[in-house]
């Protein structure tokens, strides 16, 4: 994992602190607390990563992806995926397109109709009657609260298009809660480029980035909080990435 990153994992499974190396450690919820329990004194701000993070939804997004880029004849393996999880989806997409050999005239047309073939599969997985995201976990809420009371805003970070995050965030309720959120497609660049972070600051009007927390499943969110020079960054292994990614 990244240097100056910490992954943490509930009960039943492994913590792990990069700079310490060696084994996982297993760590019931009290011990969890009591290690973790100063780690947000100097916190202002939390900057939370949405599937796999926040959201449970098995790991949909990337399976459409690659989905969608098979069926336009891209050979994408589920290891080929894997370092791209938590990236711009069209980042991704150019990129197999040209290991591909896409010609460089027809690029751009093929990275647009995959993208817009995966945004439909993507709306109809999570907005069907039928579909089963949730909150990563039922107590999500009730943690973002406690944070709050303490003083520290919450937002939402994603490689989502606008419309997908804004979607989601109306099906769970996290308009109701965090205090702000951004999609890639509003800045630059998307994870790991620090944007997001910082134009998250500008809005919430946050001073200083050492007073600035990421928290996100993949190693694209742990690179961006640190490019970003949060004080503090972590992984957590509730989603696409393990502690030794």
């Amino acid at each position: 994992p990244a240097a100056g990153a910490r992954w943490l994992r509930p009960f039943g499974a492994a913590a792990v602190d990069p700079g310490q190396g060696g084994a996982p450690l297993l760590m019931s919820p009290a011990m969890t607390a009591r290690v973790t329990r100063n780690l947000l004194d100097n916190i202002d701000l939390m900057v939370c990563d949405m599937a796999g993070t926040t959201v449970q939804e098995g790991g949909l997004v990337y399976q459409t992806l690659q989905n969608s880029m098979r069926e336009f004849g891209l050979q994408v393996s589920n290891d080929d995926m894997h370092p791209w999880h938590g990236a711009k989806k069209e980042a991704v997409i150019e990129h197999f397109a040209r290991r591909a050999q896409i010609p460089e005239h027809e690029l751009q047309d093929k990275v647009t109709k995959i993208g817009d073939a995966f945004l439909n599969a993507i709306d109809e997985a999570y907005f069907d009657e039928a579909a089963t995201i949730s909150h990563i976990d039922a107590g999500l809420f009730g943690y973002f609260q406690q944070l709050q009371r303490a003083g520290i805003k919450i937002a939402l970070d994603t490689g989502y298009p606008q419309n997908i995050q804004q979607g989601l965030v109306k099906r769970l309720g996290f308009d109701k809660i965090v205090d702000g959120y951004i999609s890639s497609y509003e800045v630059a660049e998307g994870r790991p480029y620090p944007y997001m972070v910082h134009r998250l600051m500008e809005r919430l009007r946050i001073e200083s980035v050492k007073r600035v927390c990421k928290v996100g499943d993949s190693v694209r969110d742990v690179e961006e909080g640190l490019n970003a020079g949060c004080g503090l960054v972590v992984g957590v292994l509730s989603g696409a990435d393990s502690a030794e990614a």
